[in-house]
């Protein structure tokens, strides 16, 4: 039985075939650097409009704003278009909506707000496509609007815009569909750069704005194929010694020196969430100022600000899992969907609960705050339950919903509430009862310790970046012995040990399975479920394990 309760599944078992071969094929990769440049940003259908709208917003110095969405994807892009525009001398500013006080997208609020400034074009970020009825407004008020977004077309098309800047609209033209929001901005920044700025200067210039665009694209689980891999490729590059103050002094408080190397883990569990905090439980203006911001007293407290935003997001997200898991887990017989809700859950953290809760008990989860006659939810759930479609099923009980097939949100009534859970409970059992739940961990490969060596480390390595779509090779080995068990870490929640087998050893880390430590003390042999890294310790190199999980081979 898997220490952590779940399912192993080796996706390939081929004795032909190299560990090399086993990976590309599994990934269904035929040649990882297929793509070498990247496409001309004038592929994109409204692309010219779109540029030659700008170009005469520049010239007669008209008010341009930028209005982006508040995760990392939507904040990173408008960081994007403000730097090309200022660079461009254009009368530009940006705007980002509060997600509690004014939720996603474009509103009438906004739509009021820059008919009153007078602002001539407004130019959206990873938002836009759904807000149809807002971009009318403007059009009215002489207002044209520029969208730029990746989200899925809904069926009231925003007609009035002046343009449209969407990997997925119909009848595209762009060869590559799964852009995320940074993306999209960075397409058009490309344009812009292309148009306005010398030969001589425009690949420095676009080169600058990968670690922006790379941000987005990994926070926001953009597929990591074609022109996303060349973005982050590239971006991490960038971001190594970016020229961005901000961004310089986020690197800072993550413990990221100057020059080191930069991985997607890194951006995913270290950069991005700080970023995210701020949009999360205070003020996404915090994060975007701070990554336009080059004034070094501004930046301190911007940075100090968000690191402790960061601080306070962790401890209310680890509080509010306690207090769900005591909610749903009240039975001896776990229900099919996890449902729970409190009235002192921030609205900004509900999507983090639902997805640890979706992600540990490998079913759906709907988290909510309690707002008295109405509760905020968000939800998430494993690949093999829709959620959308779940809500869909039941859009009677709610006064809005929407989202994608892992992840959605919700408004509801409370007089509605214990109908809708009682229906949508047995529509969970009726698709789920059946399946296995537990989650999977999909595994590469089988090795024996005469395959581990540099060259098979070398080669994993290159096929860097890792994430969706391409994650980060996991392998597994039989009759493991495991010495010098030990908990390591300031609070012991980590575990090492070095796994030995007949003729090798090598170390092994084991993040947060700090409580296994004894468990594994006691049994001579496992198999064990791992990760390979490279290890540095005092100008020495060597390959160390990183486990992901273990079971006891009796």
């Amino acid at each position: 039985m898997s220490i952590l309760g779940k399912k192993w599944l080796i996706k390939n078992n081929d004795k032909q075939k190299s560990i090399l071969e086993k990976i590309l094929e599994n990934r269904d990769f035929r040649n990882l650097n297929e793509l070498r440049d990247f496409y001309d940003p004038f592929l994109f259908n409204d692309m010219e409009r779109a540029v030659s709208r700008i170009d005469r917003a520049i010239k007669s110095r008209e008010h341009i704003t930028i209005f982006g969405d508040y995760d990392v994807d939507g904040i990173s892009g408008t960081a994007i278009l403000v730097h090309i525009l200022r660079k461009l001398n254009a009368n530009v500013d940006y705007m980002l909506p509060n997600r509690v006080t004014d939720g996603y997208g474009l509103s009438e609020k906004f739509i009021n707000e820059f008919i009153e400034k007078k602002v001539g074009l407004i130019i959206t970020v990873d938002c836009g496509i759904s807000c149809s009825k807002e971009i009318a407004k403007a059009k009215e008020n002489n207002i044209d609007t520029i969208i730029t977004d990746h989200h899925t077309i809904p069926e009231t098309f925003p007609d009035k815009a002046f343009a449209i800047l969407h990997p997925k609209i119909p009848n595209s033209t762009y060869p590559f569909s799964e852009l995320t929001g940074a993306g999209v901005a960075l397409k058009l920044a490309h344009a812009l750069i292309k148009k306005y700025l010398p030969e001589p200067e425009q690949n420095d210039y676009l080169n600058s704005l990968l670690d922006l665009a790379a941000l987005g694209t990994i926070a926001d689980l953009g597929p990591l194929r074609d022109e996303n891999r060349l973005i982050v490729s590239k971006g991490l590059d960038s971001l190594a010694n970016t020229k961005w103050s901000g961004l310089k002094r986020i690197k800072e408080l993550a413990n990221i020196k100057e020059g080191d190397i930069i991985d997607t883990v890194k951006i995913g569990f270290q950069i991005a969430p700080r970023i995210n905090a701020a949009g999360r439980i205070g003020n996404a203006l915090t994060a975007l100022s701070l990554l336009l911001n080059e004034n070094d007293e501004e930046i301190t407290l911007l940075s100090n600000e968000l690191e402790t935003l960061n601080h306070q997001r962790q401890d209310m997200t680890e509080q509010a899992l306690k207090e769900a898991e005591k909610c749903v887990l009240v039975d001896t017989d776990m229900p099919y969907i996890l449902i729970a809700h409190s009235p002192d859950w921030h609205v900004g953290i509900l999507g983090l609960i639902a997805g640890k809760l979706a992600e540990k008990y490998a079913r759906p989860a709907i988290a909510m705050r309690d707002c008295g006659d109405v509760l905020v939810a968000s939800a998430r759930s494993p690949e093999y339950f829709n959620i959308v479609e779940a809500l869909t099923k039941h859009k009677k009980y709610l006064v809005n919903f929407g989202g994608h097939a892992q992840a959605a949100g919700f408004n509801i009534n409370k007089n509605q509430l214990a109908e809708f859970t009682n229906e949508i409970s047995l529509y969970a059992k009726e698709r789920l009862e059946k399946l296995d739940l537990k989650t999977v961990i999909e595994i590469d490969c089988e090795l024996n310790e005469n395959e581990i060596d540099f060259e098979l480390l070398d080669q994993i390595e290159k096929l860097q970046p890792f994430g969706v779509d391409n994650k980060k090779p996991i392998f597994v080995m039989q009759n493991v012995e495991p010495h010098f068990v030990d908990k390591v870490g300031h609070d012991g929640s980590h575990l090492k040990f070095t796994a030995r087998f007949n003729t090798r050893s090598f170390p092994v880390i084991a993040f947060r399975m700090g409580q296994f430590t004894e468990r594994l003390r006691k049994h001579p042999k496992i198999d064990l479920v791992f990760q390979l890294d490279r290890h540095n310790w005092n100008n020495k190199e060597s390959i160390q394990f990183q486990a992901l999980d273990f079971r006891i081979n009796e």
